[in-house]
């Protein structure tokens, strides 16, 4: 594999830190489009600036695991307008015995439930620092999703 010009290199590595800026700082007050419009830009970048090419990035664009994840946020937006996450609170809250019982319940129910937006709100209803809980809820659906090769949407690409 022969290695890159300096020329794409720098060009490479320009769209890609225009890229993480606006992946990092979704709301920069000169350019306010947003993760996914730079993402887009980033990718655009690399054909316009002849990283890759137009082949070379339509070949890396994976159907299914966009289809996966959108099915994922449609179904999430459909629980959150169902009150889903409301009735899931109410049911891990009911007979807490404070912060540690409710951080191991958040770890149990979520190996199976996307839930950061339900923590969220949780945390601020019983007025807890939601840190600790996104932290379990982080740590709790990396066990979960080692247990099966697409518990988690990353994972996807490892089994394709």
């Amino acid at each position: 594999m022969a290695l890159a010009s300096s020329v794409k290199v720098v060009l490479g590595s320009i769209a890609f830190a225009i890229f993480w800026v606006l992946a990092v700082f979704p709301a920069v007050p000169f350019l306010p489009v947003g993760r996914t419009a730079g993402s887009l830009l980033g990718g655009m970048l690399m054909v316009i600036f002849k990283v890759i090419t137009a082949d070379q990035a339509y070949a890396a664009i994976d159907l299914q695991i966009l289809g996966l994840l959108f099915g994922a946020m449609v179904v999430s937006v459909y629980l959150e307008r169902a009150d889903m996450f409301k009735y899931l609170g109410k049911l891990l809250s009911w007979k807490s015995r404070g912060a540690k019982d409710l951080i191991c319940r958040v770890c149990l129910i979520s190996a199976i439930s996307i839930l950061t937006e339900f923590v969220l709100k949780i945390a601020r209803q019983h007025n807890l620092p939601p840190h600790p809980f996104l932290l379990a809820l982080a740590s709790s659906a990396n066990i979960g999703s080692a247990a099966t090769p697409i518990g988690n949407p990353q994972n996807l690409v490892i089994t394709v």
